[in-house]
């Protein structure tokens, strides 16, 4: 039985059939903010089993996912085997903050997509986007999407409800609801929580780091009560 985020998300989970509902919406909105072009090297901070790889690998220079799993990472890389700009990097489950894989390399585009309600604290926040700053190039942008910045559980749950109504997953996102009700996911919810940061916490975090960043207003991922940091370079 998982006891931490780290142990869960080591493991066969809830998520690895419904992460794509999710990225689906994400992705009809981000390019609003994020362009790409075939000169574009990406870093996916968090890449799970290689979501947005799937979506972007064929529209980009290159493309870099980190995670601390190492099943996701044997998942991603057996889809793209045969795409030679796309890589996948273990990091330390008990060291995830240490991005040394690619610490040689810089980004045009960085994401971090439903990572950080699973980090311990604040601090681990401002190391994140440091690290951040470090691997963008001139003229770089990140986006860190689903942060956490108030409210309940049951109005997360709610928000997410009805933009799945809207886009049509309502059976899907209900059904795996359920599942994660009745599963370690709610054990290990119970026994760690979430982080959640208000915003003005975040932006003051970026502006001791010493980073442009601001809260994008438009909803970019289902879950429509967290919020979606755009920090530029």
């Amino acid at each position: 039985m998982a006891s931490t985020w780290l142990d869960f998300w080591q493991k066969e989970n809830e998520f690895d059939d419904s992460m794509s509902t999710n990225y689906a919406y994400f992705l009809a909105r981000v390019e609003e903010y994020i362009p790409l072009s075939k000169k574009t090297k990406v870093l996916d901070i968090g890449s799970g089993p290689g979501n947005l790889e799937d979506a972007w690998h064929h529209r980009i220079a290159e493309i870099h996912g980190l995670d601390i799993s190492k099943r996701y990472n044997e998942i991603a890389r057996a889809k793209h085997a045969n795409h030679t700009n796309v890589y996948f990097h273990d990091l330390p489950a008990d060291d995830y903050l240490n991005f040394q894989p690619v610490k040689s390399q810089q980004f045009d585009v960085i994401i971090v997509m439903s990572v950080v309600q699973y980090y311990r604290n604040a601090d681990e926040i401002k190391s994140l986007i440091q690290s951040i700053k470090e691997l963008a190039a001139p003229g770089a942008k990140a986006l860190i999407c689903d942060i956490m910045v108030g409210g309940s559980v049951l109005k997360d749950i709610a928000s997410i409800i009805g933009r799945s109504l809207r886009q049509g997953q309502l059976l899907s996102m209900l059904r795996l609801l359920v599942r994660l009700r009745f599963s370690s996911y709610y054990e290990v919810r119970k026994e760690n929580g979430f982080l959640v940061l208000p915003k003005q916490e975040w932006l003051e975090i970026a502006r001791q780091v010493g980073v442009d960043a601001r809260f994008i207003n438009e909803p970019l991922t289902l879950q429509q009560e967290r919020q979606n940091l755009l920090i530029q370079f």
